[in-house]
């Protein structure tokens, strides 16, 4: 285009190499489209930067399994932003100001480079009260702990112990205090926990031991989760039955459930 800037849109979902299988199967979900690579800090990425298959797949799929996190607001603006190019209207003037526009009202705004380029953009008015659903389809509640969720054993000094520490098993999910309602509402769907705010953040949090144990080990028992989120949840179990049966309690079942810790999480090998 003559104003020397060219836009282009991508679909992306970063996670850790042991994840590999997970994102070659979310891939074959989406008909094989994008492709997968390694990136930095281990890591490993799926990525559609088609438009044909962002216009023909990625947004049919986002619009019949809907976002409920606030990240559906940047979805809805990325989506407005792949009708303008698909109808051609980003090469001209107007729409190329709508797209900066579209860009500058989403999550991470305008690049420093397009913020001094273009200092008259605004973001785009954008309103969005899309309610949220009255119960949360566990199937939905499982994938989302996919993301965000985290099986956490935590091993502390305690004087009282004969031992002298405690165990303490977490799952816990954090969001940006946006999604505070959201995290209510899982709250209310497991019926146990508490949120608790961490500066930015909203944390739903279950660390009573008969609450982990009786309601969350059994949910995600009966709605697996995948890859190594699911590697992590059945060492987690492991623990709980050994502080069920007061292993933790002896010197050999904390050196046991110290060993479990240590593989969880980026200490696995596979």
């Amino acid at each position: 285009m003559k104003l020397g800037w060219s836009i282009y849109l991508t679909f992306e979902i970063h996670l850790h190499r042991k994840d590999r299988e997970l994102l070659t199967n979310i891939r074959e979900v989406l008909g094989r489209v994008g492709t997968i690579y390694d990136g930095s800090n281990k890591s490993i990425l799926f990525s559609v930067g088609s438009l044909s298959e962002i216009i023909h797949t990625i947004i049919p799929f986002f619009d019949k399994y809907c976002l409920l996190s606030k990240k559906s607001i940047d979805y809805e603006l990325f989506r407005k932003a792949a009708l303008i190019m698909d109808k051609k209207e980003h090469l001209t003037e107007k729409g190329f100001y709508q797209i900066l526009s579209i860009k500058a009202a989403m999550r991470n705004g305008l690049t420093e480079v397009l913020a001094e380029s273009f200092p008259n953009i605004s973001p785009v008015f954008f309103k969005f009260n899309k309610p949220l659903p009255e119960v949360l389809n566990p199937y939905w509640i499982a994938g989302f702990t996919e993301g965000e969720g985290s099986f956490m054993i935590h091993i502390q000094k305690h004087e009282e112990c004969k031992t002298g520490k405690a165990v303490k098993l977490k799952f816990q999910i954090t969001q940006h205090e946006k999604d505070k309602e959201l995290l209510n509402l899982i709250l209310m769907s497991f019926n146990c926990g508490t949120l608790i705010t961490n500066n930015n953040s909203k944390v739903f949090a279950v660390w009573k031991f008969e609450d982990v144990f009786n309601i969350i080990i059994p949910f995600f028992q009966n709605y697996s989760l995948q890859g190594n989120k699911k590697l992590n949840f059945l060492d987690f179990i492991k623990v709980a039955h050994l502080i069920k049966n007061k292993a933790h309690l002896t010197v050999e079942g904390l050196d046991k459930i110290g060993s479990i810790k240590s593989g969880m999480h980026y200490g696995r090998d596979n």
